[in-house]
This record gives structure tokens, sequence and C-alpha cells, in this order.
């Protein structure tokens, strides 16, 4: 089969996917991402942040940085010692902030999973109570907020009382 046929194939076996089929596609792609997006927030605020206070103490501290000259030679003891104490700060800021963005995104997605994992057994409850599956039940994880148990109990109680009302054939 030619390169030509291949693509004819493909772009044809495209054209065939129905919407819902490419919306559930484009889902599958994109929404593991979706749980990384309060993080990049987070961290986009802390770099501004950051920078701000930054500039802040670049500063409030520029008579003291002047004391050393461009290339970092000290023009006297005092510079000498400024100077190594920068550094210090700057390597002891670096760690403390890399720390930081670990440990932020550990709770981000810690609780992003938490927040929005149980809005996929919620959603296959209902896919199933519309196909008439009134005997399919939502089970959360023990992990999942305690706030949608809750909701959890109506959607089972609901799914009891449709089996109970469903017409037996």
């Amino acid at each position: 089969m030619s390169q030509p046929d291949v693509l004819a194939t493909i772009d044809s076996d495209v054209r065939s996917i129905s919407d819902s089929q490419k919306r559930k596609l484009a889902d599958a792609v994109w929404k593991p991402f979706l749980q990384y997006r309060l993080l990049l927030i987070m961290l986009g605020t802390t770099v501004v942040v950051a920078a701000g206070i930054g500039t802040f103490l670049y500063f409030a501290f520029s008579d003291m940085i002047g004391i050393i000259d461009n290339q970092g030679n000290s023009k006297n003891y005092y510079g000498e010692m400024i100077g190594k104490e920068l550094v210090n700060i700057f390597r002891y800021t670096g760690a403390l902030f890399m720390l930081y963005v670990i440990l932020l995104a550990a709770i981000c997605i810690t609780y992003t999973h938490r927040v929005a994992g149980p809005l996929h057994p919620f959603s296959k409850h209902i896919d199933e109570l519309r196909k008439g599956n009134y005997s399919h039940r939502v089970t959360l994880r023990q992990k999942d907020l305690p706030l949608y148990n809750d909701y959890a109990d109506k959607l089972n109680a609901l799914a009891g009382e449709l089996e109970n009302s469903k017409p037996q054939t």
C-alpha cells in the first residue's frame, strides 16, 4: 500500500469517528492535565510574588550590594563577607523554593484527586441509569471527601426507587 493510500485510509477512519467519540478522545488526552491546572496557577502566583520580593530586597539592600563590583570581587573585607553571605542566601533560598514547589505539587495533586475523583463514579452511575441499569450503585473511595457521601447516598436511593418502580417484564 502506498503512502497516499495509507493517508487516505487514515483520513476516512478519522472522518468516520462521531463527534462524541472525538470529544471522548480529547477528554482522555487532556483531562489528566486538568488536575495540574491548580498547581500551575499556584506556581505562577508564587513566581510573581517571589519576583516582587526579590525586586524589593534588591532595592532595599542596593547600597550593601553596591560594595561589590560587577565581577564579584570585593573592594574590602566587608565586601568579601557580604558577597559570601549573599551566595549562601541565594543557595538556601533556592533550596527552600524547590522544597516549596515539591510540597505544593504534592498538596495540589492530592487535593484535586480528592475533589475531582468522585466525579467519575457519579458520571458513570448517571450513564448506567440512563441505560436502564437501575441496579448500579455509586461506590466512592475511602479517601474521597466526606461531602460526596451524601450525594452518593442520594443517587443510590434514587437508583433503588427506580429499580423498585421498574415494571417487571
